[in-house]
C-alpha cells in the first residue's frame, strides 16, 4: 500500500478517478481547510488543477494519458466543460454556437470528450473532437433533452434522453452520433458503463409487469434481462471481456454479484465479516471494494480477501478500495485513529 502524497500543510486526500497507466485524480485539503483538486502521476509526483476562475470546479473522468475531463465555473458562474493536461492548466471545450454552459462527463484514450451543453435549462448531449470542437449527438424522436455519460475508445457514447412528463431513457449513440434507444420496447432504462466491445451494463424497467432487471444491451440490440435472478438488480460495470459485476436479489436477499459466460457469481463478504460493498472491476476479472470497513479484492470465483492496510506507526480504522484499472493496481483511501483520511494505492 502507497499512500498518495500531498503537499506541505495539507490534511484530508480523497482520489476518485484513475486510469490503465496509473493516473489518478481527486482532491486535498489545505492548510485553510479548501479543497485543492490534484492530479497524481505514476510516480507519485502530483499537480494542482487549477480553475476557470469560479467558485466550484469538478472532475469526471481521466484517460490512460493522464488526461482529466470535467468542469468548471467562471466568475459568472457558469459552469463550463474542461479538459487539464499535465500542466493542470484547464482547456476550456467550447459551447456549440447559441448555448452558454457546458459539462464534460468522460473522455477517451482518443482525447475525445462527451457531456452535454445547456441553455434556458434545455440540455443535449455533446461530443467534442480532440481539437475541442463541439457537435450534438442525434436527438431521439420527441425527446426534450439528453446528457453523454459515457465513451469508450471506439467513440460509441451511452447517456439518457428525456421527454416531457418525466420519462428518461437509456440512450446509445454510435461513433457516427447516430441514437439507439436501449430500453425494453423503448420504455425506462439506466445505461451504466460500456465497453470497447459496445456492450452496455444497466438497468432495465419492463411496463408489462412492472419490475426493473439487472440488463446488458449488446452493440446490436436494446436490453435484456440478465439470465438467473436479474429482478430487482442492476449492473454498473462491465469489462472489455463482457464480464458484469453488479447487484442482484438471490435466495430472496440483495448480494454483490458477476455475471460471466458461466453465470451468476455472488460475491460475499470475507469470512469475519457480514457486510460488503463492491464497487470495480478490471479486464482480469478481479473485483474491489470494502468488507468490514477494510479494503477487500474478490477473485473470479467469488472469493473476497483484505487488501493490507497497516503501516508501522499508523492504527487504521478503516480503509476502502474504490477501483482497479488493468494492470491489477488498486486506489482507495485509508483511515487512522490519529491522522487524516489519505487516498492510497495497492500496487
Amino acid at each position: 500500500m502507497y499512500e498518495l502524497p500531498v503537499p506541505d500543510g495539507y490534511g484530508d486526500s480523497h482520489a476518485e478517478l484513475f486510469g490503465n497507466s496509473g493516473h489518478a485524480a481527486g482532491w486535498a485539503r489545505d492548510s485553510q481547510g479548501e479543497l485543492r483538486h490534484i492530479r497524481w502521476n505514476p510516480d507519485g509526483s502530483s499537480v494542482a488543477l487549477v480553475g476557470l476562475g469560479g467558485n466550484w470546479d469538478m472532475l469526471k473522468a481521466v484517460n490512460d494519458d493522464g488526461i482529466v475531463a470535467g468542469v468548471s465555473s467562471t466568475s459568472d458562474t457558469v459552469s463550463h466543460a474542461v479538459t487539464w493536461d499535465a500542466s493542470g492548466v484547464p482547456k476550456r471545450l467550447r459551447e456549440p454556437e447559441g448555448y452558454l454552459a457546458s459539462n464534460a462527463e468522460d473522455i477517451n484514450n482518443a482525447h475525445v470528450a462527451v457531456g452535454f451543453a445547456s441553455i434556458d435549462n434545455t440540455a443535449w448531449a455533446v461530443r467534442w473532437e480532440r481539437d475541442g470542437a463541439p457537435a450534438f449527438l442525434e436527438k431521439l424522436p420527441h425527446s426534450s433533452g439528453s446528457s453523454a455519460s459515457r465513451i469508450n475508445d471506439n467513440g460509441e457514447v451511452i447517456g439518457k434522453a428525456w421527454f416531457r412528463g418525466g420519462t428518461e431513457v437509456a440512450v446509445r449513440w454510435d461513433a457516427a452520433g447516430k441514437a439507439m434507444n436501449l430500453g425494453i420496447k423503448g420504455q425506462a432504462a439506466v445505461a451504466a458503463d460500456i465497453n470497447n466491445r459496445g456492450t452496455v451494463a444497466g438497468q432495465a424497467f419492463d411496463l408489462a409487469s412492472e419490475k426493473h432487471y439487472a440488463a446488458r444491451a449488446l452493440r446490436c440490440c436494446v436490453f435484456r434481462a440478465m439470465d438467473g435472478p436479474s429482478e430487482n438488480g442492476w449492473l454498473f460495470d462491465v469489462n472489455n471481456r463482457d464480464v458484469f459485476l453488479g447487484s442482484a436479489t438471490v435466495d430472496g436477499r440483495p448480494e454483490n454479484v458477476r455475471w460471466d459466460g458461466n453465470g451468476l457469481v455472488v460475491l460475499r463478504p470475507v469470512p469475519g465479516t457480514t457486510e460488503s460493498t463492491v464497487t470495480s472491476l478490471n479486464d482480469t476479472g478481479l473485483s474491489v471494494g470494502s468488507s468490514g470497513r477494510r479494503a477487500a479484492i474478490w477473485d473470479a470465483s467469488g472469493q473476497g480477501t483484505h487488501l493490507p492496510d497497516e503501516k508501522p506507526g499508523d492504527i487504521t480504522t478503516s480503509s476502502h478500495a474504490l477501483l482497479i484499472n488493468n494492470a491489477g493496481q488498486i486506489l482507495g483511501d485509508r483511515n487512522t485513529m490519529n491522522g487524516p483520511r489519505r487516498a492510497v494505492v495497492w500496487r
